[in-house]
C-alpha cells in the first residue's frame, strides 16, 4: 500500500506564476527524498483555475519527513500567502 498526498488551490489573481513555480520547487525537492515514488503538478481541466500537487510515497512517515524539512516548510509558507482561502490538503492510502 502506498501513501498519496493531494493539495489543491487557487492562486490569488495575478499570482498564478508564483504558485506554479513554488509547486514545481516542492516537487523537485520531494523527488530527492527517501520514499518518494511519483509526483505531478495538476491544472484543472474544467476552467476553474484550480492547480495542485499530487505526490505518491512509500509510507506516511516518509511523506511526513519530507513535508517537515526546513526548505519544504519555507516553500509551503510562501505558497500559502499566494493562494485563496479554502485550499484543500488530503491524504490517502492507495492499494
Amino acid at each position: 500500500m502506498v501513501y498519496v498526498r493531494l493539495s489543491l488551490m487557487r492562486a490569488i489573481p495575478g499570482r498564478e506564476g508564483e504558485v506554479e513555480r513554488l509547486n514545481h520547487q516542492l516537487l523537485e525537492l520531494y523527488r530527492t527524498c527517501p520514499g518518494f515514488l511519483a509526483g505531478y503538478y495538476l491544472k484543472a481541466a474544467d476552467g476553474s483555475q484550480e492547480v495542485g500537487r499530487l505526490t505518491i510515497w512509500e509510507s506516511h512517515q516518509q511523506a511526513d519527513s519530507a513535508a517537515n524539512l526546513d526548505y519544504s516548510l519555507a516553500l509551503r509558507s510562501q505558497l500559502h500567502l499566494l493562494v485563496q482561502p479554502g485550499h484543500v490538503d488530503r491524504s490517502f492510502f492507495a492499494e
